[in-house]
């Protein structure tokens, strides 16, 4: 038998009479096999095209912030002696209120959040950075015991702020947040938001701006999931550490980008930072 005979019957009309009368019996068959591998790729597409959209933040139980911060006066002339953060330190591991109390040096803290920032290609701000002040990093007992430190902080020396440690939601769920210009005074006046060719009045940013954004991002080697952030999730993580807080304007959305090797997230600045509707690129900071 030649191969034009196994392919088309040469000619035989039994042979040919036999297929055309297989060919009707399973017709359905074939054209329902050719539909569901149709819609399998389809269907496939479109999942994968899904895995490309912004996520919502992902669904865990949330839980108020233990944490808080007491920041030694750090300028030239008048700043706090090692004796005096001593003191302070001293003051907060006597209370009650307090399980435990971790200092930290301001070239500590410098240093941490250079690692930060150059893990997200921030050249910029790395090279402007510089030692701030000493801090102790406090964690509750309970969350309604925060008012109790802010008082007892009044009398220790040289203390310059004394301050409830937000949420650190995204520690672990993404390398880097880009911060959307929203409405709020941060973006009026920020220079890349009150652009005059954006947004009519607001300045907002417009949702061709975040499909830019997202377009960019798909384009960056190792990016993984981008989570998109809404100004009422923000509003609801900042009263997990601020519960009577009550925002004047919509706080601004952001989108939370994490990629499937962390070094790879140094270059999401350089590529995201001068895009439209861009107010900030920053690292997200590590679990303490």
């Amino acid at each position: 038998m030649t191969y034009e005979e196994l392919a088309f019957g040469g000619g035989d009309p039994d042979r040919e009479s036999w297929l055309r009368s297989w060919v009707a019996a399973h017709i359905r068959l074939l054209i329902a096999s050719l539909v569901v591998l149709s819609l399998a790729g389809a269907g496939g597409w479109y999942l994968y095209e899904r895995s490309w959209l912004p996520q919502p933040p992902p669904d865990v139980a949330l839980s108020p912030s233990l944490e808080f911060e007491v920041y030694m006066c750090g300028c030239n002339v008048t700043a706090a002696t090692v004796e005096q953060r001593q003191e302070a330190e001293a003051m907060l591991r006597a209370m009650p209120q307090v399980t435990s109390v971790k200092v930290k040096s301001g070239q500590e803290v410098a240093d941490q959040q250079r690692r930060s920032n150059e893990g997200i290609g921030d050249t910029k701000w790395v090279e402007g950075s510089s030692p701030g002040s000493d801090v102790l990093h406090g964690v509750l007992r309970r969350a309604q015991d925060f008012p109790a430190i802010v008082e007892k902080m009044k009398s220790a020396p040289r203390v310059a702020l004394v301050s409830r440690s937000g949420v650190n939601f995204w520690a672990g769920k993404a390398e880097a947040e880009i911060t959307l210009c929203g409405q709020d005074l941060l973006s009026r006046g920020a220079p890349g938001c009150r652009q005059g060719k954006r947004a009519g009045a607001t300045g907002a940013i417009t949702e061709e701006e975040k499909a830019a954004i997202v377009a960019r991002l798909r384009d960056l080697p190792g990016v993984q999931t981008i989570y998109f952030q809404d100004p009422g999730y923000a509003l609801k993580l900042a009263k997990l550490s601020h519960p009577d807080y009550k925002p004047d304007e919509p706080m601004p959305g952001s989108f939370f980008v994490k990629f499937s090797d962390p070094a790879l997230a140094r270059a999401i600045t350089p590529a995201i930072k001068p895009m439209p509707g861009v107010l900030a690129v920053g690292p997200v900071l590590p679990e303490e």
